[in-house]
């Protein structure tokens, strides 16, 4: 039989660190934190009037207002816009998509505000400290 020069010290260290390994990636596997929760918050005059979840897959249109004097609001994988508006300059629907917190949306003439929030804490630069 040919000697493999490990010692049964050596082979029980090698499992042992396999095991502790394996488990800690188990661990993770199982126990990983949930991706933060990103919504775009809807207020009209300040009430918050709808709750839309930004993630992906997610569709959803709502309208706010009338015939006339009304808004859009499309909600599609991740991102929020006023996508259309009667409103003289356009202000909010030139405004565009947005996604992360704390971006706004803001339509003056109709008093409606989006809002991108987010579970998790606002990034600030070394500048901001």
């Amino acid at each position: 039989m040919v000697n493999s020069g490990l010692t049964r010290g050596d082979k029980g260290l090698i499992a042992f660190l396999l095991l502790a390994s394996l488990s800690f990636i188990v661990y993770q596997w199982i126990f990983r934190p949930q991706p933060p929760a990103r919504l775009a918050e809807v207020r009209i005059n300040g009430q918050l009037v709808q709750t839309l979840p930004l993630r992906a897959g997610y569709t959803r249109e709502l309208r706010i207002g009338g015939q006339t004097e009304y808004a859009i609001i499309e909600a599609r994988d991740g991102r929020v816009r006023i996508r259309q508006d009667d409103s003289l300059r356009q202000i909010g629907v030139k405004t565009g998509w947005i996604s992360r917190p704390p971006q706004q949306i803001v339509n003056l003439p109709y008093r409606i505000i989006v809002t991108v929030v987010s579970t998790e804490p606002p990034e600030v630069d070394g500048i901001a400290r």
